[in-house]
């Protein structure tokens, strides 16, 4: 979380707010592939709410959810 300085980057991309991550999400999740834990390009810090928000998207379209996520990272330059 240090590299992005602590911020919520789903909640900014998605919504444009400033809010602090107080955690990781995987975005393959390790359910689906245990090898990815530690991977970098694997991991978007979020805040407890935006992780809920997403894990709830995962439940209506869990592979168009992933690309947005996968698209956040790649703008931040990781992916």
């Amino acid at each position: 979380m240090a590299k992005y300085n602590g911020i919520d980057l789903w909640a900014l991309h998605q919504h444009g707010r400033l809010e602090y991550a107080e955690t990781v999400h995987h975005i393959v999740p390790t359910s689906d592939d245990e090898n990815l834990f530690f991977i970098f390009s694997n991991l978007i810090p979020v805040s407890r709410a935006s992780h809920d928000e997403i894990h709830m998207l995962y439940k209506t379209d869990k592979q168009a959810t992933q690309k947005i996520l996968m698209a956040i990272l790649s703008q931040e330059g990781i992916g």
